[in-house]
């Protein structure tokens, strides 16, 4: 087969992936939101929202950083590299699988908690296989083998669709769903991993000293972006966490909803964080600043065309979509759909923004803009959602976004592009981060 049907053949099982996760969601959250109400959709939200938690912490100390050292390190680094990611998601998935098993003991010794603390253990277990699900898939993209993500994503929404068309659909049975739906994914990404040649060299001996190297990197790496990521869960949750107490569940199950139906804009989103940090990483590395920038521009634009139609779309049809799908309990919430479109054009800006100083390594003013955001969310959420209702929780999300956006811009105008110079890239990475390993600085030569 040609390099070109090749190229084309890629692309095409990545834009089906991204179709099949982001058309997943979107019909899940309509048979949820069917089935259990304003008010249960409601509470599932918020149990999802723990998961997400989950989620973001994982992508920020394993997946980022496994993304952009893929194309850092060479040689002998690249593999004793990969083989201790290995080791340390295993070790992750064993400690989330013993803090499952110590809420579920806590959860049955306490009978007289609320009714929704019955559904930790179940939303533990579903952050435990969904983390791990997303690791492995993850790992296929950085390989390029474009077919594992698809079966994988396949099998998770095959077994979920199932439990909640076969079974009465509790919020406990969504959870499991996901948990069950992520083993079979799992199970189906190992059979892929473990028949392609290159991979059984990932699992090697001296398993000790590479579980060490792969921890030492990551924490260089991500010691900003970990407390990023529990800073933009806050700053974005708050704001739920405060309908939710002023409001009730009803209007987080309606927020959720009209969430929902954006969502369908997530395959966009889903495409640039699969492709396109691991791509710029390789330019920065490769031909320096100018050229990473380059190709950061000429993704966003190409972007920028289907998603500005996404939304116009949803906003317009929202009063239509909604009364067909969710139903005519959610058709009064209508003009929050288009609220939130309004919300994921600047989402859709920080974007680019965000993977160009992940790519040089630079992570400290990802931090300091969710800091800031988190801050003025913490202290606005509560008058915002108290005076305006939940309408002042998407007026919230934009001034939160705002200030993130500020802060990129400001320091990505403090040192612009200049000339490639691969010598300089881990040094300037070294200067925002605190320090750069042995490993990771012989890994650019």
């Amino acid at each position: 087969m040609s390099r070109y049907l090749l190229l084309h053949k890629a692309k095409l099982l990545v834009l089906a992936d991204q179709a099949l996760v982001s058309g997943g969601n979107f019909l899940v959250g309509v048979l949820l939101a069917r089935a259990l109400g304003l008010e249960g959709f409601g509470i599932f939200s918020l149990m999802w929202v723990g998961v997400l938690l989950g989620l973001s912490l994982h992508q920020a100390f394993m997946t980022q950083p496994m993304m952009t050292f893929a194309s850092k390190f060479m040689g002998r680094f690249k593999s004793r590299y990969r083989q201790g990611v290995f080791y340390l998601q295993a070790v992750i998935t064993i400690v989330l699988l013993l803090i499952t098993t110590i809420v579920t003991l806590v959860v049955r010794e306490n009978p007289g908690w609320p009714q929704w603390a019955n559904f930790l253990p179940h939303a533990c277990l579903a952050t435990t296989f969904y983390l791990f699900h997303d690791f492995l898939r993850k790992t296929f993209f950085i390989r390029k083998i474009f077919i594992g993500p698809l079966l994988m994503d396949g099998a998770l929404y095959g077994v979920l669709f199932g439990s909640l068309l076969l079974f009465d659909v509790t919020i406990g049975i969504a959870l499991l769903g996901y948990a069950m739906g992520s083993i079979l994914g799992l199970l189906v990404g190992l059979v892929i991993f473990v028949k392609n040649p290159d991979s059984i060299q990932d699992i090697g001996c001296c398993w000790e000293l590479k579980f060490q190297k792969a921890v030492k990197e990551h924490y260089h790496y991500s010691i900003w972006l970990l407390g990023t990521s529990v800073l933009q869960w806050f700053a974005g949750n708050i704001f739920l966490v405060a309908a939710a107490s002023l409001l009730g569940p009803v209007a987080v199950g309606a927020l959720r909803m009209a969430q929902n139906m954006v969502g369908l804009s997530h395959v966009l989103f889903l495409a640039m964080e699969n492709i396109v940090p691991a791509e710029a990483a390789r330019q920065f590395f490769t031909h320096g600043k100018k050229r990473m920038n380059a190709y950061l521009r000429q993704m966003t634009l190409l972007m920028s065309i289907p998603f500005v139609a996404i939304l116009a779309m949803l906003s317009i049809l929202a009063p239509k979509l909604i009364s067909w799908l969710y139903g005519p309990e959610y058709l009064p919430y209508n003009y929050l759909v288009s609220g939130y479109a309004v919300l994921y054009l600047f989402v859709f800006i920080a974007f680019p923004l965000r993977f160009a100083l992940r790519s040089q390594a630079v992570t400290a003013p990802i931090f300091k803009a969710y800091l800031l955001s988190a801050i003025v969310s913490l202290a606005v959420a509560f008058p915002l959602v108290g005076k305006f209702g939940d309408m002042g929780v998407i007026a919230g999300l934009m001034v939160s976004q705002f200030i993130t956006l500020g802060v990129y811009v400001y320091y990505l105008r403090k040192n612009p592009a200049g000339a490639p110079d691969k010598a300089v890239a881990p040094q300037k990475a070294k200067k925002a981060n605190g320090k750069t390993s042995k490993l990771a600085a012989s890994g650019t030569a």
